[in-house]
C-alpha cells in the first residue's frame, strides 16, 4: 500500500484529484456513493448464500460469535488495564478467559424462536490495535502510540498546507508525498480499529517516511540565517624607525 501511494506522489497534473478526497469536486464526491449503491443492488443477487447470511448477522450481533467475542475481549482488556496500568507485555491476551451468551434465530416464517447458547472462550486475540496497545503496553504505551500517529497526520497536514499556498504548489513532489503518507496513515488507523496490527512493519515504514519528509522540508525550506558582518580591526600603527 505504501509503495502504491508513493508512486502516486510523483509530479503529474492529475495527481491532486487521485491523492486526496478533499481535493475532489463536490459532484464527484456525491457521485461515488450513488454508483457504489447501484453496484451493490446489482451484485447482491449474484452473491453466495453464505455471504448474505453472514451480512444478516449485522442486525443481530448477539448471534454472531465473532462479534460477541470481540466485545467481550475489549471488556476484558479494559478491566485488565485497570489492574495493570502499564500493560501485561506481548501476548498478554493469552491470559483472557470469559463466558458469554449468544442468541440466534431458529426456524422459518412465523415460527422463529431465539436459541441461546453459553460459550466460554480463552486466549482470544484483541481484534483491535487500540486495545492491543492498551492490553500489552498499558495506558502509557497507548498514549505514546496515539501521539506518534497523530503527530504524523498533523505534520503531513502542515506540509500540505505550506505548499498548497504557493503557486503550483500542488504540483510539487513534497505536497504529493505528504498527501500520500497522510492518507496511508489515516486508512491504517481506521482499519486498525478492528484488526490487531499495531506493530506491523508497514505502519512503522509510514512513520519513518514521514520523519524523513518532515526533516527534509524543515532543512530545505528554513529561512536562511542573516549574515553578520564584522568590521576588521584597524591595523596597529607602526612605530617610526
Amino acid at each position: 500500500m505504501t509503495t502504491t501511494e508513493i508512486a502516486l506522489a510523483t509530479p503529474s497534473r492529475s495527481r491532486g484529484a487521485s491523492l486526496s478526497r478533499r481535493d475532489i469536486r463536490l459532484g464527484e464526491i456525491l457521485l461515488a456513493p450513488a454508483l457504489a449503491y447501484i453496484f451493490l443492488l446489482v451484485a447482491v443477487p449474484f452473491l453466495p448464500a453464505k455471504f448474505t447470511a453472514r451480512m444478516e448477522t449485522i442486525k443481530t450481533p448477539q448471534g454472531d460469535e465473532s462479534a460477541s467475542t470481540r466485545l467481550e475481549v475489549w471488556k476484558w482488556t479494559m478491566d485488565y488495564a485497570r489492574e495493570h496500568p502499564l500493560g501485561g507485555g506481548f501476548d498478554a491476551y493469552l491470559a483472557n478467559s470469559f463466558t458469554y451468551e449468544t442468541s440466534k434465530p431458529v426456524g422459518t416464517g412465523s415460527n422463529i424462536t431465539l436459541e441461546r447458547e453459553t460459550v466460554t472462550d480463552k486466549g482470544r486475540a484483541y481484534h483491535s490495535s487500540y486495545f492491543e496497545m492498551l492490553g500489552e503496553q498499558g495506558y502509557v504505551g497507548l498514549g505514546l502510540w496515539l501521539w506518534l500517529m497523530g503527530l504524523g497526520v498533523w505534520q503531513m497536514e502542515r506540509i500540505r498546507r505550506r505548499f498548497a499556498r504557493r503557486e503550483d504548489g500542488r504540483a510539487t513532489w513534497q505536497w504529493g508525498l505528504a498527501s500520500a503518507l497522510q492518507q496511508s496513515q489515516i486508512v491504517y488507523l481506521v482499519g486498525a480499529a478492528f484488526v490487531g496490527i499495531a506493530f506491523q512493519p508497514f505502519a512503522l515504514m509510514i512513520v519513518g517516511l514521514q520523519c524523513a519528509l518532515w526533516s527534509y522540508v524543515k532543512r530545505t525550506e528554513a529561512a536562511p540565517a542573516k549574515a553578520r558582518f564584522r568590521r576588521a580591526a584597524a591595523a596597529p600603527e607602526l612605530a617610526p624607525s
